[in-house]
């Protein structure tokens, strides 16, 4: 039995599927094994993927030319491009985090992320724990009277959404941080920051 994303279109539709893929590919490979014939099974197997390609397409199939369409139970249904049916998609976790911006001289304190997990040794802002529920703890890189603006970073992750408050605090003298650079606001673009934390530098901006 061979199945591609072809043949498991056009078994699911032929069949009319109501199972979710993934967990409806052993019942495909089942259903396609009841239908492959003993003698050309590779025939067989090389015409399904090729009307899965050309006409059992994934939108807008053109049933009027399957061979096959008479006894599709996806067609009989009026809407063969749903099928395969496809689970829904799990909603994004959301946490919940804070942004430091620290000013002194024109310029801005930066840190390294770790260099192991997300970001992992990129230039960023100093941030809090992210934490999964509001509000989130909010660790300040260091003791200032801190302002938190009215602005919030949102940004999405392959796993999660972030949603960052905005804190900025212009400190009177010169303090070392562990781990921490104080870059020229006015060179940011330089710095190499992901996305995340460029979307806070046009905040700023913003909110000034």
């Amino acid at each position: 039995v061979v199945v591609d994303g072809s043949v498991e279109r056009v078994v699911a539709r032929l069949f009319a599927l109501a199972d979710p893929l993934p967990g409806a590919r052993p019942r495909i490979r089942d259903l396609t094994d009841s239908i492959t014939p003993d003698a050309c099974a590779g025939d067989f197997a090389q015409a399904m993927m090729d009307l899965g390609a050309t006409i059992c397409t994934p939108r807008s199939p053109r049933c009027l030319l399957c061979p096959l369409a008479a006894r599709c139970a996806a067609r009989a249904t009026g809407t063969p491009e749903m099928f395969p049916v496809k689970a829904p998609k799990k909603a994004r976790p959301v946490r919940y985090g804070t942004f430091f911006w620290a000013e002194h001289g024109g310029k801005v304190l930066l840190t390294r992320r770790p260099d192991k997990g997300l970001l992992g040794g990129m230039r960023a802002f100093p941030t809090g724990v992210w934490a999964e529920s509001p509000p989130a703890p909010a660790d300040a890189p260091l003791a200032a009277d801190w302002t938190l603006r009215n602005a919030t970073i949102r940004h999405v992750f392959t796993h999660f959404e972030l949603v960052a408050a905005l804190a900025t605090a212009t400190i009177g003298s010169h303090i070392d941080v562990a781990d921490g650079e104080w870059w020229p606001v006015a060179d940011l673009d330089s710095a190499g920051l992901p996305t995340v934390f460029a979307k806070a530098v046009k905040a700023i901006g913003r909110s000034e």
